[in-house]
């Protein structure tokens, strides 16, 4: 993934979108850990968890709606 201001903002916004990381990784042509280290490492830096994950879903938390 790119580095930079934005870093972790893309991969928030392919997963937010496709709802999964599997299908976001593919959209940005990464792998889904590349994906998820970035959405990590965006989330440590807002403070917040910006998605509600199990082992079959992944949806928005009211942080990552405000986001």
């Amino acid at each position: 993934m790119r580095r930079g201001a934005l870093d972790g903002v893309e991969a928030f916004l392919a997963v937010a979108r496709r709802r999964n990381f599997r299908r976001a990784a593919d959209d940005l042509g990464v792998t889904p850990s590349a994906v998820s280290q970035a959405v990590r490492a965006l989330e440590a830096r807002v403070g917040a968890a910006l998605f509600a994950r199990t082992t079959r879903s992944v949806g928005l938390t009211e942080a990552g709606l405000r986001f």
